[in-house]
């Protein structure tokens, strides 16, 4: 295994620290309201949110965040960051990208030396002093660079971190068990496959989400009194 390949099941697995799987990613409040109950509920919420959410918008900041990191551009990456961050209309998942990507990016930066770290530590400067959000495809996307994972296997990683959170709190919220959400997984291969293809040809001019009924339920989700996910 090369160094790589071990970085990039250490940042996907849920012992990493980044918070990323303590987020149900609105599927709370849709179980709250019963609009979904079984496994192929959960697998078409995952599959619409990623189309219509992560594809178009969160894969494409990550793969530019990538690039800016690798050209060492700073004032892109600050761009990049606050664009996206100003797309985040719910209150809940803007705070909920704030805190895990920051508290990723920790993790890296203690994990790795000076040297490799400068452009990452730069980085964290910007989010210290409020010029730039912090958000979790940026942080990953300049976290993945410093530790030479490579745009596509980052991109993977996102799709799939995402995929496990949402599959985890559907069996805390006891919908399914264990093996309907391995089910699931296989099931979002093909999906995920071919959806990132075409994300390297994509600008932050082509970033678009439309995801109008999760929204609306994500913000339910704010004002209720009793959540056993952040999001």
């Amino acid at each position: 295994m090369n160094t790589n390949e071990f970085h990039l099941m250490q940042l996907a697995d849920s012992f990493f620290p980044s918070g990323m799987f303590g987020m149900s990613g609105g599927l709370e409040s849709f179980v709250k309201h019963g609009k979904i109950k079984t496994e192929r509920d959960i697998l078409q919420f995952i599959q619409q949110q990623i189309r219509f959410q992560l594809a178009p918008c969160d894969c494409i900041v990550l793969n530019e965040a990538m690039n800016a990191a690798q050209d060492d551009d700073i004032a892109r990456i600050v761009d990049i960051d606050n664009r996206f961050f100003s797309m985040k209309l719910i209150k809940e998942i803007r705070n909920a990208s704030i805190r895990s990507g920051p508290q990723m990016m920790n993790c890296v930066i203690y994990m790795t030396s000076n040297k490799e770290n400068k452009f990452t530590r730069k980085y964290q400067g910007k989010i210290e002093s409020k010029q730039s959000a912090g958000t979790y495809p940026v942080c990953l996307g300049v976290s993945a660079n410093c530790l030479h994972i490579s745009k596509q296997s980052a991109v993977r990683m996102m799709l799939y971190s995402y995929s496990v959170s949402v599959i985890g709190a559907a069996l805390r919220l006891g919908i399914i068990q264990h093996l309907n959400g391995q089910w699931i997984l296989t099931q979002l291969e093909d999906d995920i496959s071919t959806l990132i293809k075409d994300i390297p040809r994509k600008s932050l001019n082509d970033m678009w989400q439309l995801t109008p009924f999760t929204d609306i339920l994500q913000m339910d989700h704010e004002h209720d009194d009793s959540r056993m996910f952040i999001t």
